[in-house]
């Protein structure tokens, strides 16, 4: 009896399918034509092609560049569509101060940097006001 697609692999066989049709690829209709020739701009079989395009198909991370690049898409969103690859929260980057701004603007002395905080503070609250 055949196994059932798990989530993740519909995902994957809904993202290659959309994003091959996007790419002029004729993968859902039923002359096969259009599996055959993503199957030959890929590199793959024809068979994976389809074994993908039905969910049925765990698909080696090095067939995944070839796969990218015929259907116009980047490895790395291939990576997420598969689950191969999870999204990561974006690193947050401390707030930016007007002291640490002024060193990394190069601005070193002590009389300078507290001038340049000034006239941030007076900038930011011209800002509130508008």
């Amino acid at each position: 009896m055949a196994q059932r697609p798990d989530a993740t692999a519909r995902m994957f066989a809904r993202f290659v399918k959309e994003a091959a049709i996007r790419k002029g690829f004729a993968v859902g209709s039923s002359s096969g034509d259009g599996k055959a020739k993503l199957a030959a701009a890929s590199g793959m079989s024809e068979a994976d092609i389809s074994k993908i395009l039905a969910g049925e198909y765990e698909v080696p991370t090095d067939l995944l560049k070839p796969l990218a690049t015929a259907i116009g898409e980047k490895q790395k969103d291939l990576l997420r569509a598969a689950g191969i690859l999870e999204d990561k929260p974006a690193q947050q980057s401390p707030p930016l101060t007007a002291q640490l701004a002024a060193q990394h603007l190069g601005i070193k002395s002590p009389k300078n940097v507290e001038a340049f905080e000034t006239i941030v503070a007076a900038l930011l609250q011209a800002e509130k006001r508008r």
